[in-house]
């Protein structure tokens, strides 16, 4: 093997882990608001956020991506992964739902989460892959139906 050929491949070896390092970095950051002082600027159901995504994704962007959103819903699971607790809600698709990445200081509050309870969940919308997306969750109400 050439120098030449030595020196590009440990360029692009380097250049490949400092992405790697950047990307993680990047998505593993915390949000800027806290969503347990900072103001719900959209109240909304579980069933009509997802339908909002679904009929109108760029509109649904704009109105609700980085906005702190309160959610109505019908708990679907409580999943616990990588040391976080995600409480999923029923959105009206079967296989859609709402998924809401809940904060570290409500893990009393999720364990006492059961499939069907009503709950409200305030957060930080991030968008829609397949399921529609909030961060930093704190539960604000619940009811066991």
């Amino acid at each position: 093997m050439t120098v030449k050929k030595k020196i590009f491949i440990t360029f692009l070896a380097s250049f490949c882990l400092g992405l790697v390092y950047y990307i993680l970095v990047k998505f593993n950051e915390e949000p800027n608001q806290n969503s347990i002082t900072a103001e719900t600027e959209i109240r909304i159901n579980s069933t009509d956020l997802l339908a909002s995504f679904i009929s109108d994704e760029t509109l649904a962007n704009k109105t609700f991506v980085e906005k702190i959103i309160e959610v109505e819903g019908i708990v679907k699971e409580v999943t616990f992964f990588n040391n976080r607790y995600t409480v999923l809600l029923q959105g009206g698709e079967e296989y859609m739902c709402i998924m809401c990445d809940m904060k570290e200081n409500q893990i009393e509050q999720i364990k006492k989460l059961t499939k069907g309870d009503t709950v409200i969940l305030k957060g930080i919308c991030k968008g829609f892959l397949m399921d529609a997306i909030l961060l930093n969750c704190v539960l604000l109400n619940q009811t066991n139906e």
